[in-house]
């Protein structure tokens, strides 16, 4: 495989998990389920989901019209 398309792959599944452990921080901290308190509010910390969300999907839609298959093993 071409390097730049490991390099797109790896860029995604980082993203992917970082989005992923946020999303599961956001779902604690409205439960009050942290064991920390974040210095920003929830409302900072869910817009930047929000944006990683959205670039997640850019890189999906990315990878299907350069045919990168997201799954493929590095």
């Amino acid at each position: 495989m071409e390097p730049w398309k490991l390099r797109f792959i790896n860029e995604y599944n980082e993203l992917k998990v970082k989005t992923e452990k946020l999303g599961n921080m956001l779902s604690a901290y409205l439960t009050n389920e942290l064991n920390f308190t974040p210095k920003c509010d929830y409302n900072l910390l869910h817009e930047q989901y929000v944006y990683m969300k959205n670039y997640l999907d850019v890189l999906e839609r990315r990878a299907m019209i350069e045919d990168i298959d997201l799954k493929e093993e590095n």
